[in-house]
């Protein structure tokens, strides 16, 4: 009967206001005082509630679960706060270019299927739901029978058992209706829609239906959607983007959920371009149904799928959530270990048939994101342990190389870090640092761009470039026996790139692409302005994609000059994470990097420019979006200040659901869909930001009570017990980022970067910990003054 009015969703929100006598910020901070992180979503068919615990708060953490899902209060003066919340939310996704294509092309891919309505729901409906209609929407839905609890990690099982039988187990079955959903009925001929968005660039899906997960042609599916798009090596990326400059981004990718299914291609282009790409889009797929795909591209695909697939079992979270999704598909919590066996047995005559059965041209549906300019025309894996003994070697160029082992899994992953970013430009300049490293894993001495992308995804592998606003490189994963292979191609990244004319042009384009989109972004917007205020001519003023003019001015010349003076032994940091004998590796490396990579020296020893002094004031903006930003920003001080470890305090304090600020402003006001906090650290100067999104007519109010939040951080600081939250979660997070070997090796190496030391992880939690309650006050009045804040308000 509320079909279309997002109840669910409106529930998932609900059971967190409260329930077994703890209130909404109770929840909260009993979670975070355990260190872990509480969160849920929705989907088409399923709602999931989740907590992520180191083990010693785990037992506790499951309680709160437990009553959060079994004995949820939904008080009616929180409901009507909630709404106003989700309507923010609904604004968001109306002003979320990516959300509205997904919209659009649901409600029309499906006709009858609940699916093609969205979770959040509409407005118009959702604004008709009473407290107790979602009451009794609860009271029929959450029922024991209805339920699944999946728990990874250092646990007893048998304790947890027996602790949600205690909890659970006297919760009743509810009388409820058998719920049988339309089954959708195929596609008999071509669909297509459009809609107009205020945006730069055109925004298409192409699709044909599919059947549900559990079929038996799903991994062929799965492995046909990666011979066309997934990887550098794919067709569509060979053939589309690269070879025709047709589009700034393509892929293919299967949707499979319990229900009809849909066999998608998708991608970004100019809109000059849109009917050119969609039409070298659709050949490429025609050309498989007619002649099928070669025995390389079959075992590359295989190897990209499996690599792929097992690296979504490296946190508890990870293997939770598999097991969750095999459950509730086929009620086997080994569904990943049986769809890796039969992805192995598909063969290539498996494939083309797939494709002749499903992608059938007459098929097809299409829909598309136009800009408003275009649309005036018409129209399971064992839990093991692992050593976190990172062994610190500097090579004698002076580039310095972390190992780790990890045996968890037989994948090896790599990452290499350089200083750079937007120190290493000016505003002619600007955008140079990421157009460089983009180019790394382009065309070197020894490979062209395909070939380096066929060599590494025929084992199984990836590589691609990284970058930061400080730091660029190159990273990527292989399967344990092809090590020596990926430190290869790594040097070969590093040392010999070519920066082609042609390819720099092409890059460009796609640069300046992601500038556009990046302007669909309101918060984006905003933050670029208090960047460009607070920090002046300094380079942390520019966007790190640079500026149009600025990388349509760029070339090879520029190009070559950077990379010859920032990849040097210096400069870097590489670490090497996983299954891995560390004597070998380092052995390769220096084989590989020693003698080839010249020393240099360390970038941006001394500061850039001076900082301005007199930044403080009030930016006013306007735009097309339904909801308005906010931010309250101030100037901090550089990452090797003691004093980041308490800003790093304050800014978890403040973005937990249980701070004050979220509790003031979101819940007991009801002003926004979003509030909290978050900052940047870098070599020479930081940030710390108070964000909300908000209502246009709120955004006064919402101003004021924030100001009010930040005065008493500066007048009262953080009682005891918020403070112990923040360090519980903080430390609880800390403990949770690290359980992946690869993140590990990667903070350490940005650490050692930037001149921490890379064992800076292993001292930082003592430095959290001996925090008090005056040492955050101190911070707070020493940063959070008038004369060194920025106010960015955009809205309509």
């Amino acid at each position: 009967s509320w079909m279309g009015a997002g109840v669910s969703h409106c529930l998932e929100h609900m059971l967190f206001k409260g329930g077994a006598g703890r209130s909404a910020s109770e929840i909260a901070a009993a979670v975070q005082a355990e260190g872990g992180y509480i969160n849920a979503y929705t989907s088409f068919d399923r709602t999931v509630y989740w907590i992520d615990a180191p083990t010693d708060g785990a037992m506790t953490c499951l309680d709160i679960l437990c009553d959060v899902v079994g004995d949820a209060a939904i008080p009616e003066d929180e409901f009507e706060r909630e709404q106003d919340v989700i309507r923010r939310e609904i604004a968001m996704g109306n002003d979320n270019p990516n959300r509205q294509l997904g919209e659009l092309f649901f409600r029309t891919a499906y006709l009858i299927h609940p699916c093609r309505h969205p979770v959040i729901g509409y407005l118009d409906l959702f604004n008709q739901l009473q407290c107790e209609d979602v009451r009794a929407y609860y009271r029929e839905h959450y029922s024991p029978d209805n339920l699944f609890i999946v728990i990874a990690g250092d646990i007893n099982a048998e304790e947890v058992i027996a602790r949600i039988g205690e909890k659970l187990g006297a919760l009743s079955r509810r009388r409820r209706a058998p719920q049988i959903l339309p089954s959708e009925p195929p596609v008999l001929s071509s669909r297509s829609e459009t809609q107009t968005f205020p945006t730069e660039l055109h925004r298409e899906r192409l699709a044909w239906q599919l059947p549900a997960e559990t079929d038996p042609a799903i991994p062929a599916l799965d492995l046909l959607a990666s011979v066309l798009g997934s990887g550098r090596s794919s067709r569509l990326y060979r053939n589309v983007r690269e070879r025709t400059d047709l589009v700034h981004g393509v892929g293919a990718s299967v949707f499979s959920p319990s229900f009809a299914g849909q066999f998608l291609l998708s991608f970004q282009s100019d809109p000059d371009k849109a009917e050119a790409a969609r039409q070298a889009i659709l050949r490429e797929a025609e050309e498989i149904r007619h002649q099928g795909i070669t025995e390389q591209e079959l075992e590359t695909a295989k190897r990209r799928l499996t690599s792929s697939h097992l690296g979504n079992f490296l946190t508890m979270n990870d293997q939770a959530s598999a097991m969750g999704s095999g459950w509730l598909s086929s009620r086997s919590p080994n569904r990943s270990r049986d769809y890796l066996t039969a992805l192995q047995k598909v063969s290539m005559t498996e494939i083309q048939e797939v494709a002749t059965r499903f992608l059938h041209p007459d098929h097809l549906v299409r829909v598309s994101l136009l800009p408003k300019i275009a649309g005036k025309s018409p129209q399971v894996f064992a839990p093991a342990r692992r050593t976190e003994e990172i062994r610190s070697i500097e090579l004698a160029n002076g580039l310095k190389l972390l190992l780790l082992r990890d045996s968890r899994l037989p994948l090896v992953r790599v990452a290499s870090f350089f200083r750079g970013g937007v120190l290493a430009e000016n505003s002619e300049t600007s955008g140079i640092s990421r157009l460089m490293s983009t180019l790394l894993t382009k065309d070197t001495r020894s490979y062209s761009a395909e070939s380096l992308a066929e060599s590494i995804e025929s084992i199984g592998g990836q590589i691609s470039s990284h970058f930061t606003t400080t730091a660029f490189g190159v990273s990527g994963y292989v399967l344990r026996p092809n090590l020596e292979t990926i430190i290869d191609l790594l040097g070969e990244t590093l040392l010999t790139p070519l920066f082609l004319e042609s390819t720099v042009e092409r890059e460009k384009k796609s640069q300046a692409a992601l500038i556009l989109m990046q302007m669909d972004s309101p918060i984006r917007i905003a933050i670029q302005s208090l960047k460009r205020r607070m920090f002046g001519a300094h380079p942390y003023a520019m966007d790190s994609l640079g500026s149009i003019e600025s990388v349509n001015s760029l070339n090879a010349t520029a190009l070559v000059s950077l990379h010859q003076r920032l990849v040097v032994g210096e400069n870097g940091v590489i670490c090497f994470a996983g299954d891995l004998d560390p004597d070998r590796t380092e052995s390769l490396v220096r084989s590989r990097l020693e003698g080839a990579m010249a020393p240099g020296s360390r970038a941006f020893q001394a500061p850039a420019i001076p900082l301005p002094n007199d930044f403080s004031g009030i930016i006013e903006l306007t735009h097309e979006k339904e909801q308005a930003i906010l931010l309250i920003g101030f100037r901090t001080v550089d990452l090797m200040h003691p004093d980041q470890a308490a800003l790093e305090i304050l800014a978890e304090a403040c973005s937990d659901m249980a701070s004050r600020l979220f509790i003031r402003i979101r819940e007991n006001l009801g002003l926004a869909y979003s509030v909290g906090a978050f900052r940047m650290e870098a070599l020479e100067s930081g940030y710390f930001i108070f964000h909300a999104s908000t209502a246009p007519e709120k955004i006064d109010l919402v101003q004021r009570e924030m100001l009010a939040e930040i005065d008493h951080l500066i007048t009262e600081g953080l009682d005891h017990e918020e403070l112990r939250r923040a360090k519980a979660a903080w430390l609880g997070q800390d403990a949770i980022q690290h359980q992946e070997a690869a993140e590990l090796a990667n903070a350490a190496a940005l650490d050692e970067l930037q001149g921490l030391g890379w064992d800076h992880y292993q001292k930082k939690p003592d430095q959290m910990r001996s925090l008090d309650s005056k040492d955050l006050q101190e911070v707070a009045a020493r940063y959070f003054r008038e004369d060194a804040r920025v106010i960015v308000r955009l809205s309509r």
